[in-house]
């Protein structure tokens, strides 16, 4: 791992996700990009605006970038980093910034400065589905910790491609981690000639790691995931953007407590 993306919006959970990243930084020795996206004050007809010039605006961005910098430094030690600011909108900022650029991993927080809060923010949802790099979900305040547990809540309903299992065993090995592997298909379920050649695709791309396989006891599969987690002290929860149809419906639910496993612990998303 070379370069991990931070979005950054000064918030406190923005900065939970950066700390993190640090740490994460200090075991792989991988380069920190502090970024941050500004929105330009649009005027509005017949309403006075004191124009600021872009130049200016960056010039403030890139000091609170500087103190963000400095903050994570004292904390945490010596680690490399970037600063960048730009004018735009946030999600096509770093989904871009992602497509044309060596980014190996994307680290943000769950939700944005002054964002309603909530279990999953708008933008970083937004860039979990898109972003061409791995995304790692950060909830407010959790402390790093060398993850030897990683939980995959996989429905087998695609096969994966090489590229996705590439990046999955790449983070596995930079932490030695043992992955179990929770199927959210019941094996009472009808096999069908995709699942069945899906499960072996992914024994064979698991071939050469630790990993054991997991069933749900019930249907309330948020809560089954959650006593998953915390059964087996998971330290990261990896999922596949192909594969959240099994969470269709709860993502944006009102009932945040159904989807609460999420601020567990870090969640992964790995794109094919």
């Amino acid at each position: 791992m070379k370069n991990i993306l931070v979005p950054t919006d000064f918030s406190e959970v923005s900065e939970s996700a950066a700390d993190y990243a640090a740490e994460l930084a200090k075991t792989t020795g991988a380069k920190l990009i502090f970024y941050y996206v500004f929105s330009v004050p649009v005027p509005v007809a017949d309403t006075p605006v004191v124009a600021v010039p872009i130049e200016e605006l960056e010039k403030e961005n890139m000091k609170l970038l500087h103190a963000l910098d400095k903050r994570v430094k004292e904390k945490h030690g010596k680690v490399e980093t970037e600063l960048l600011t730009q004018a735009g909108f946030v999600v096509d900022e770093v989904i871009s910034f992602t497509k044309e650029h060596q980014v190996d991993l994307v680290v943000m927080g769950v939700t944005g400065a002054g964002k309603t809060p909530g279990i999953l923010g708008s933008n970083t949802t937004s860039v979990m589905h898109h972003a061409a790099s791995p995304v790692l979900v950060v909830p407010k305040g959790y402390k790093f910790k060398k993850p030897d547990i990683i939980a995959l809540a996989c429905d087998y309903k695609s096969v994966l491609t090489d590229n996705t299992v590439k990046r999955f065993k790449s983070f596995v090995h930079i932490f030695n981690s043992k992955v179990l592997v929770f199927n959210v298909l019941k094996p009472k379920e009808l096999a069908t000639y995709q699942k069945a050649a899906t499960e072996v695709n992914l024994e064979n791309a698991l071939s050469d790691i630790e990993h054991t396989l997991h069933f749900p006891a019930s249907d309330n599969l948020p809560q089954e995931i959650n006593e998953f987690i915390d059964k087996h002290n998971a330290g990261v929860l990896v999922m596949f953007p192909r594969h959240y149809s099994f969470l269709k419906g709860l993502v944006h639910h009102s009932a945040t407590k159904e989807m609460a496993y999420f601020s567990h612990v870090p969640l992964l998303s790995i794109h094919e």
